[in-house]
């Protein structure tokens, strides 16, 4: 029988990338300072992923007589080689509230190990408005043995929802000069956007005697991101300024020779912002008329084209 000079050592496997080790019962034999030997073999020299544990392995020694002797040792396989990490770039489109979200799946574009994956994480999945844009992620790939590597990916956090576009109806007073103006804001009920409103324009801000009645107008507002919505309102244009009518004072004349009456001429003046108004005559003569002696009193009524205001009768 041949003899051992000591104990078996225990040996230590590294897996390659691969997830293959081995390795050979010489090392052991020159470790036992043994004899001459005719044969000496291993139970086991390959080793795998599954083996990362220890492995009881036995080595088996014949001497030239042919007697044979055993000794047992445990094999300990280590896989110490880090993942292949691979990513991708990724979109994320982000909803009604200005959220969105990706996931490490999403991100990995194939990362891989000889002996498997355990795991893998992203540093962020969770973006919102103030990420529109691009973002630098990173996805950490973790195999089945513990060993972990990483690599960076772009994720692309866009803003394709329109803004939420309302209006209200308004009605707008004529000024003195027959002009109105209206802005935005006015129309504007409350129009909203997840991130947040950059811009609100009226189709048309400017209104005159030729609008008096209702007008159909559109709000347009436009989101931070550029997207875009619009509302119609109606704009009623009212103009409740009163005419002005401006009469003579009274007048005090004599009879024409050899009459009972005047011929009295006089300038009635009639002003308004919008054009269009009238002025028509209710009672007396009217001027260049010939007048009895006596009181005459004329009467007169301004109209203008969008409001009717009746002058009180000249005294």
């Amino acid at each position: 029988m041949p003899s051992s000079g000591g104990p078996l050592p225990d040996v230590t496997v590294q897996l390659d990338a691969n997830g293959n080790g081995s390795t050979t019962a010489w090392r052991w034999i020159t470790a036992l300072r043994m004899p001459v030997v005719l044969i000496y073999e291993l139970s086991r020299t390959a080793f795998t992923c599954t083996d990362v544990v220890d492995v009881a392995v036995v080595l088996t020694v014949t001497d030239v007589n042919d007697n044979p002797s055993t000794c047992n040792a445990t094999v300990t396989v280590e896989d110490n080689v880090p993942p292949v990490a691979r990513c991708q770039d990724v979109t994320v489109q982000l909803d009604g509230d200005g959220a969105g979200s990706t996931t490490a799946a999403a991100v990995n574009g194939g990362s891989t190990d000889a002996c498997g994956l355990a795991n893998l994480s992203l540093d962020q999945t969770d973006f919102d408005c103030s990420q529109v844009g691009s973002n630098t992620v990173t996805l950490t790939v973790t195999d089945n043995n513990g060993n972990t590597t990483t690599c960076s990916a772009t994720v692309t956090v866009e803003d394709n929802v329109a803004p939420v576009a309302t209006c209200t109806d308004i009605t707008v007073q004529l000024d003195a000069s027959g002009s109105a103006t209206l802005t935005a804001g006015e129309v504007d009920n409350g129009s909203s956007d997840a991130c947040g409103i950059q811009s609100a324009v009226l189709s048309r801000q400017s209104f005159g005697c030729v609008d008096v009645g209702a007008n159909t107008v559109t709000l347009t507002v436009t989101d931070e991101n550029g997207n875009t919505a619009a509302c119609p309102a109606k704009v009623t244009v009212v103009d409740s300024k009163a005419p002005a009518i401006t009469c003579p004072a009274n007048i005090v004349v004599g009879a024409d020779p050899g009459q009972c009456s005047a011929v009295v001429a006089y300038t009635v003046n009639f002003t308004d912002n919008c054009l269009g108004g009238s002025i028509n005559q209710t009672a007396g003569l009217g001027s260049g008329a010939a007048f009895p002696i006596g009181t005459t009193t004329e009467s007169y009524t301004a109209t203008d084209a969008a409001y009717l205001c009746p002058i009180a009768p000249l005294p």
